[in-house]
């Protein structure tokens, strides 16, 4: 039998959260933890963690979520403010004398934490409050990924995972983590269905904010700005009786951009020659003026004539009895300068070496690396590579005639038996007891085999290569001459020849047989019973 049982009380309520990663099945214990699992199932019939995120994730540990505002430090419960204290003869739910430190009051925040003897955090899969202290339990609530027994007596436990489902939590848990436990994509509530809810009294709640009149702006009318004019002392009356309202700038320099939508109308000939004389007045600025081109004006509408200033810019030395040499000096000096930093200063970037693998080191530098060739395509020959070739065919030219090597002649069955015999009369070695032992024999009678058969450097090109026959069966000649030496033992024959020796057998003793060689073996025991004296059938 099982040393571990199941001592949980059944869940009476039931709901489904649907989110991004998968539908989550919750049930609840509502008979045995009340205030927690009516501020949950109220807030889910209101809709308050719809499109909410799971904001914190601690893999392995809990899945963290019910926060509206996203960051953590957010959420409310269905009792802040005094809500659903009525006295217990009025049938509340949570009477104001049973609340005590911050949740009493007409001020009173958070839920108090409720704790069950049969309901304990020991596995993966279970739904409890998240808090920060006693009794400060709002909207947050959290999923169990493993066993958690460090949050028994901390924290409200109030339901579990039911079904498949927790397959999702799972994977919701395997996500990627930032900074602070904050899931990198974290999922999001999109909905929650209520299945089962105990609580016949709850209703959805809407929650609306109170409108608040806003006083529409009055509109002020905007001040027409008057032309600049001079104040007159009395004295100066008849002098201000010619002043004109002065033209409002351009708000673009109309050097580089031409107003084409609004052109506006063409001053007065005696304003256009005094403005004409301002400008001339003016020094000409480097950065805002382009290089002189041999346009006409008729491009730039709204800008004057300056045909004195351009020569003198477009001069490349100034002259000296001029009055604004000072001046050409230092537009000339400033011109030079970007000139100067218009040129490229072209400078080869130093080639960064690339990294090798090992493989890549172990190759040589003198190898060249081949072009892939397409089938049926020959590679063109190397001159090197022939001329290597050559001088090879020319040393094996030089090289001395082939030695005529002596082909071993096959031992024939007599001579083996000669030698079998000549092996077996051959001294036995001391060591090891056996005829012409290798081993025993003396080193230098072998070496002066050895030095015969030395080659020169030059010899060993004409040597030529020669096996042994072959006695495996790969040679047909050598096959054909082994096929008398073969015997077949096929064991059915040797069968039949037994039966038939038995049947001659019982044939003999009957005295009839109907074979002739049976019948000459009877003939030639006859004689010999006939010689020795008795009688034969």
């Amino acid at each position: 039998m099982s040393a571990v049982y199941n001592l949980e009380p059944q869940p009476t309520a039931s709901c489904i959260l649907h989110t991004t990663s998968g539908d989550i099945s919750l049930e609840l214990w509502a008979q045995q933890i009340p205030l927690t699992c009516r501020n949950f199932l109220q807030h889910c019939l209101d809709g308050y963690y719809d499109n909410t995120i799971f904001h914190r994730l601690v893999p392995g540990f809990i899945l963290q979520g019910g926060d509206p505002t996203g960051t953590g430090s957010g959420g409310e419960s269905i009792y802040d403010g005094g809500q659903f204290a009525e006295a217990r003869e009025e049938g509340g739910i949570w009477p104001m004398e049973d609340r005590k430190g911050a949740n009493a009051g007409p001020r009173g925040v958070g839920l108090k934490d409720e704790f069950h003897s049969r309901i304990k955090f020991n596995r993966r899969g279970l739904l409890g409050m998240a808090n920060e202290g006693p009794d400060t339990n709002g909207s947050q609530f959290f999923i169990t990924l493993g066993d958690t027994p460090e949050l028994q007596g901390k924290n409200t436990l109030f339901g579990r995972v039911e079904g498949d489902t927790i397959y999702n939590v799972a994977k919701m848990g395997e996500a990627e983590v930032g900074e602070n436990d904050r899931p990198v994509y974290p999922t999001r509530v999109t909905s929650v269905e209520v299945l089962v809810n105990p609580f016949k009294d709850m209703v959805k709640r809407v929650r609306t904010a109170p409108i608040v009149q806003q006083q529409k702006p009055v509109d002020k009318k905007k001040k027409r700005k008057a032309g600049k004019q001079l104040l007159s002392f009395g004295a100066d009356e008849g002098d201000g009786e010619d002043l004109q309202p002065v033209v409002k700038k351009a708000k673009f320099d109309t050097r580089i951009v031409m107003d084409t939508q609004d052109a506006a109308p063409e001053p007065k000939p005696k304003q256009a020659s005094e403005e004409a004389k301002k400008k001339v007045s003016k020094p000409i600025s480097v950065e805002y003026s382009p290089e002189p081109s041999p346009e006409p004006a008729k491009s730039l509408p709204n800008r004057a004539a300056k045909p004195d200033i351009r020569d003198i810019s477009s001069s490349p030395e100034p002259e000296p009895v001029q009055k604004v040499s000072s001046l050409l000096d230092r537009t000339n000096a400033q011109i030079a300068e970007l000139k100067a930093s218009m040129k490229r200063n072209v400078q080869a970037a130093p080639v960064k070496e690339k990294k090798k693998s090992v493989l890549e080191t172990m190759i040589p530098r003198t190898s060249v690396r081949g072009r892939k060739r397409h089938p049926g395509e020959s590679a063109p020959p190397d001159p090197r590579t022939l001329d290597i070739l050559n001088a090879f065919k020319s040393k094996l030219d030089q090289a001395p005639p082939e030695k005529d090597v002596p082909k071993p002649e096959p031992i024939l069955a007599e001579e083996k038996k000669d030698q079998a015999e000549d092996d077996e009369e051959a001294a036995l070695c001391d060591l090891h007891f056996i005829a012409n032992c290798q081993s025993c024999q003396k080193w230098d009678a072998q070496g002066e085999g050895e030095n015969e058969d030395d080659d020169d450097d030059i010899g060993w090109m004409s040597h030529a290569l020669s096996f042994k026959e072959d006695k495996l069966g790969k040679d047909l000649s050598y096959r054909k001459k082994a096929e008398d030496e073969l015997v077949v033992i096929d064991p059915r024959e040797k069968a039949r020849t037994l039966k038939e020796e038995k049947r001659a057998q019982r044939e003999a003793k009957a005295g009839g047989s109907g074979r002739a060689w049976d019948q000459a073996r009877n003939e030639k025991l006859a004689r010999s019973s006939a010689l020795a004296g008795r009688g034969a059938k």
